[in-house]
């Protein structure tokens, strides 16, 4: 097991590399080819479950990356808006772009 060198946590955590870690989060992608999954998987009276979610995501036409993940209580979660969780990806996707507003342009 690797410990954590307490210089780089303190790096790693001062405001200005998280914001510009969660700035990046949510950016207009050129192609959506970059699928994140989310995979929950569980065992329920003898049967193995497996159930895999994909978002793709598009903000006036164009594919937005905000790597949207669900749980496996159900929620989303985007690395854009760390501390929040939402019931609906439409939710989630308008949270981002309230907080991010550059990155996603004039709207239409």
């Amino acid at each position: 097991m690797t410990s954590a060198i307490p210089e780089e946590l303190a790096y790693t955590a001062s405001p200005e590399i998280l914001a510009g870690y969660v700035a990046d989060a949510v950016k207009p992608t050129e192609t959506s080819g970059q699928e994140v999954r989310s995979v929950r998987t569980d065992r329920f009276e003898d049967h193995d479950i497996t159930v895999t979610t994909v978002h793709e995501v598009i903000v006036d036409g164009v594919p937005v990356d905000v790597r949207l993940t669900v749980d496996d209580a159900g929620m989303l979660h985007s690395p854009g808006l760390p501390y929040r969780r939402f019931t609906s990806a439409l939710d989630a996707v308008r949270a981002l772009i309230s907080a991010y507003p550059d990155q996603f342009g004039g709207g239409s």
